[in-house]
């Protein structure tokens, strides 16, 4: 595989565009064309058509992994995959979602564990054993 495939630029990228638009920008810059993509990632270049004409929604996470491989971007690349994962963390910690919806939606002022948390994005779970904030990137 060339270097153009490999350079560090291609890795820890965040896409704000949604799944079509992305996937299909990863595309164009990577000069690949459905069946070529189709062949690293053994789905059908008709499938990935649709996907980025949006016609068909968003794949899965773990067909989203397979199509950021080929890509060479990590799976978090796609703005679809990241709101999965922050749903899932809060999916199992209503007490941090309770919080956020008053910070996001009521303006509310930020917490001060919140604030450390943001503030310190990779600082562990601090031995509370709830390590999922961690994980989002807080």
């Amino acid at each position: 595989m060339s270097a153009l495939y490999t350079t560090p630029i291609a890795k820890n990228r965040f896409s704000s565009a949604r799944f079509p638009e992305a996937l299909k920008g990863l595309m164009e810059e990577r000069h690949l064309s459905y069946r070529q993509l189709a062949y690293k990632t053994k789905l059908s270049a008709g499938y990935l058509n649709h996907l980025t004409k949006g016609t068909r929604p968003v794949p899965a996470d773990p067909v989203m992994a397979v199509i950021a491989e080929a890509l060479c971007v990590e799976a978090d690349f796609f703005v679809e995959y990241r709101l999965r994962q922050v749903a899932d963390v809060l999916d199992n910690a209503p007490e941090l979602a309770d919080k956020l919806y008053g910070i996001l939606l009521r303006s509310l002022p930020v917490p001060e564990d919140i604030g450390d948390a943001l503030a310190h994005p990779h600082n562990g779970n601090g031995g509370n054993g709830h390590s999922q904030t961690a994980v989002v990137g807080f």
